[in-house]
C-alpha cells in the first residue's frame, strides 16, 4: 500500500523540485519528501479574553542560521489597540533590529552578526505584544499574517532563503491571559519576586517557568501571580505557562524587558520605529552617522535597571575635534530614540563625523539608519572602537 505524497504548493513556487524517495519495509512502500532548505515561518493561532493580551509570535519550524532578516506583519483589527511591546529572540543574544510601526502592521529589519537568528525552533524569533480591548465580543476574529511581498531572510553567504509563510488567526474567547513578566528580562537572583500579570488567574492556576515549577506561588489576585525561584535566573526570552486546571485553560507567552518611549521624535519615521536591542550592553560605544539625500542616522539607547542613568552624547569631527555634547537622563525602564539631528541642534551630524556614548553602567545601545523615501530603518550595531 502506497501512502500519498504531501503536496506543499508553496514550496513548489520558492524552486524547490520535490523527489519522492521510496523506501521498502515489510512489503511496504512510502513516498517522502526532502526537508525543505528554506526558512518556514509561521503564526501560530491564539484564543485572548477581552482585556487580555494577544502575543503574536513569528515562529521557525526547522532550524536556520540566518544573517539578516525582513518581514512585515499585518494584525488589524477593530478590537486590537496599539502594540505595547516588541521582542527580538536569538541563542546568542546576538540579534538586533527595528520594527516600523504603521496601522494594524509591523515592518521588521533584523541582523544577526553571529548567526544564531533562527537556530531555536523553541523559542519564537519575534513576538509583539497587543492588547485586546475590553470591549472586544466573544467570537471575533481576525488574520494575523506575514507579507510575502516584504518578506526577505538572508543565509551565512549573503543568500536569500526560499520562504514558506502560514498565517494565524485570533479569536476573541476564553478567560486567561499573560499580559507581563516583571522584571522579564536580566539577571534575577534566586528568591527575588517575579510578577506574573495577565487576566483570568485562579488560587489554583498553575505557573511554570520554561519546565521549572517555582518553589513559591502567590496568588494575587485574578490579574497577578507573585512567584519566586530556587536558582538565579536570567528571565530573557523565558517561557512562562499559565493554567487552571478547572477549564484546563493554557496561556504562553515568553517574557522580556519591556520598556516604554522617554517622549518621541519630531522625525515622523523615527517616532514610529520601535528598537529591538540585542542582549549586548555597552558602557562605550561609537557610531558613525550617514547624511545622504533621504538617509538620515539616528540613536536609541535603553535604560532596563531601576535606577536613573545618565548619558552623555558626543558628536566629533573627522579630526577627532568635538563638536557638540548633548547630556540626557534615562529614566528607569525607558528608551530614548531620536534622529540625530535633534540630538545636536544645530550642528550637521553627517558623513565623516562620529559618535560617542557613555554611561555610567553599561546599557544596551543601537544605531539607526533610515530612508524617508522608502520608509525604512536598519539596525546598526555599535562599535567599541571607531
Amino acid at each position: 500500500m502506497m501512502a500519498a505524497n504531501r503536496f506543499h504548493p508553496f514550496k513548489l513556487m520558492a524552486g524547490i523540485s520535490w523527489i519522492v524517495l521510496l523506501i521498502a519495509t515489510s512489503g511496504s512502500v512510502f513516498a517522502v519528501d526532502p526537508p525543505f532548505l528554506g526558512v518556514e515561518l509561521t503564526i501560530p493561532s491564539e484564543t485572548v479574553p477581552p482585556g487580555g493580551m494577544l502575543q503574536l509570535k513569528v515562529q521557525i519550524t526547522e532550524p536556520k542560521p540566518i544573517s539578516k532578516g525582513g518581514q512585515k506583519s499585518r494584525f488589524q483589527a477593530k478590537f486590537l489597540s496599539q502594540p505595547q511591546g516588541i521582542a527580538l529572540f536569538s541563542p546568542d543574544g546576538d540579534a538586533s533590529g527595528t520594527a516600523v510601526l504603521s496601522k494594524g502592521a509591523a515592518q521588521f529589519s533584523l541582523s544577526s552578526p553571529l548567526l544564531s537568528m533562527g537556530m531555536n525552533i523553541d523559542y519564537p524569533i519575534m513576538t509583539i505584544a497587543i492588547p485586546v480591548k475590553a470591549t472586544a465580543k466573544i467570537g471575533d476574529s481576525a488574520p494575523l499574517t506575514l507579507d510575502p511581498s516584504l518578506s526577505r531572510w538572508v543565509d551565512p553567504a549573503g543568500q536569500d532563503y526560499p520562504v514558506v509563510l502560514t498565517d494565524g488567526v485570533v479569536t476573541v474567547g476564553g478567560t486567561l491571559s499573560i499580559s507581563d513578566i516583571i522584571p522579564g528580562g536580566g539577571l534575577v537572583p534566586k528568591g527575588t519576586t517575579i510578577a506574573i500579570r495577565g487576566v483570568g488567574f485562579q488560587p489554583d492556576s498553575i505557573v511554570q517557568v520554561n519546565e521549572s515549577i517555582p518553589d513559591t506561588q502567590t496568588y494575587i489576585g485574578p490579574t497577578e501571580i507573585d512567584v519566586t525561584l530556587g536558582a538565579d535566573i536570567d528571565m530573557t526570552s523565558r517561557r512562562i505557562r499559565v493554567r487552571n486546571p478547572s477549564s484546563n485553560e493554557r496561556a504562553v507567552y515568553y517574557s522580556y524587558q519591556r520598556t516604554s518611549d522617554m517622549g518621541l521624535s519630531k522625525h515622523v519615521l523615527v517616532a514610529a520605529t520601535v528598537p529591538l536591542f540585542s542582549q549586548s550592553t555597552w558602557k562605550v560605544a561609537y557610531f558613525r552617522p550617514v547624511l545622504n539625500g533621504a538617509q538620515f542616522s539616528g540613536l536609541s539607547v535603553e535604560n532596563p535597571t531601576a535606577q536613573p542613568v545618565k548619558i552623555k552624547m558626543q558628536l566629533f569631527n573627522s579630526g577627532g575635534t568635538l563638536l557638540k555634547t548633548r547630556n540626557v537622563k534615562l529614566l528607569p525602564s525607558k528608551r530614548y530614540t531620536r534622529d540625530l539631528a535633534e540630538v545636536f541642534i544645530g550642528v550637521v551630524a553627517g558623513n565623516g563625523t562620529s559618535v560617542k556614548v557613555t554611561s555610567p553602567v553599561a546599557i544596551p545601545m543601537l544605531g539607526l539608519l533610515g530612508d524617508d523615501t522608502l520608509g525604512t530603518v536598519d539596525p546598526v550595531d555599535p562599535s567599541p572602537t571607531l
